[in-house]
């Protein structure tokens, strides 16, 4: 049985546990979403605390436990800093790492729904950035993952429709008009 494994993943979101940790929402680009603890991440001599906030991609080492997996090391691989100049260019960010959270299982990653994925988040991280092409390409994943393309439904816009869909009302600001 293999013990650790690395993956490549954007880092979805962070919930602070105790005084020091953190438990990771990660979206492996071959494992799926991933729920993982962060110990000691909090700390100010923490080597991964900047690895892992939402929106980074990051190659994480993951060590498995009876509970949630331990993630041990990371390395960044794409910083979002760079898309947290402006507030649209942040709401943005959050709505696409909510709607990846929302939207993906646990565990599980087909590698067509993975390059999607991937591509949104390039895209979004993109100097050149295109909103057209993150709605096509977010159509296309929702399409990938079995739902109707957003642009023939009824909503007005695509958090609106994977709010139906997870019957869940979004977190995220108001971005992705269809």
């Amino acid at each position: 049985m293999i013990h650790s494994f690395k993956t490549v993943a954007i880092i979805l979101k962070r919930v602070n546990v105790g005084e020091t940790d953190r438990v990771i929402t990660l979206l492996s680009k071959d494992q799926g979403k991933l729920v993982c603890v962060a110990k000691g991440i909090r700390k100010l001599k923490s080597s991964n605390r900047a690895n892992l906030e939402p929106g980074n991609l990051a190659e994480v080492l993951l060590v498995k436990t009876k509970g949630l997996p331990i993630l041990s090391q990371s390395k960044l691989l794409q910083d979002s800093t760079s898309v947290r100049h402006s507030l649209t260019s942040i709401s943005q960010l959050s709505q696409i790492l909510e709607i990846f959270d929302r939207l993906l299982v646990e565990d599980y990653i087909e590698e067509e729904t993975s390059n999607l994925a991937f591509a949104i988040h390039q895209e979004l991280l993109s100097p050149t950035k295109r909103n057209g092409k993150i709605k096509t390409l977010l159509s296309s994943l929702m399409q990938n993952l079995g739902y109707q393309d957003p642009r023939d439904t009824n909503h007005l816009n695509i958090l609106d429709y994977v709010a139906e869909i997870t019957e869940k009302k979004m977190k995220s600001f108001e971005f992705l008009k269809v």
